[in-house]
């Protein structure tokens, strides 16, 4: 299987290992508990003798679940990338929600802007 060129594993692997670090403990049971996959995955995915590597499903929630964006041009907060990857999926803009569309328009110029689903870069 090729490697996805929308898909950050580098960035995918740095944040599972971070957050694995962070749930203490608990670690990968609690990861991947929070991800939806088994923990025998995410313990096989960070050990560096198996060649199961990260697939583009587990890459792209990884992402999803752990990437946080500094400074949201639009609502001015960090900002989880999953809710990045909402609003930039909207078709069209929420006309009915000044604050939402306030959101919205500042996410079109955004260089966090996530690519397109047809996998063409936006920047």
């Amino acid at each position: 299987m090729a490697k996805s060129p929308t898909v950050d594993r580098a960035l995918a692997e740095r944040l599972l290992i971070a957050a694995v670090a962070d749930a203490g403990r608990a670690g990968k049971a609690a990861v991947a508990a929070r991800l939806g996959y088994g923990r025998a995955l995410i313990s096989r995915t960070l050990s560096p003798s198996d060649p199961l590597g990260m697939s583009d499903a587990l890459a792209e929630r990884v992402i999803a679940t752990y990437h946080r964006i500094e400074h949201c041009p639009g609502t001015g907060d960090e900002q989880p990338r999953a809710e990045c990857l909402r609003i930039a999926g909207l078709e069209r803009a929420p006309m009915h929600n000044p604050a939402a569309m306030r959101v919205w328009k500042a996410c079109q110029t955004c260089p966090n802007k996530p690519a397109p689903a047809g996998g063409k870069e936006s920047q």
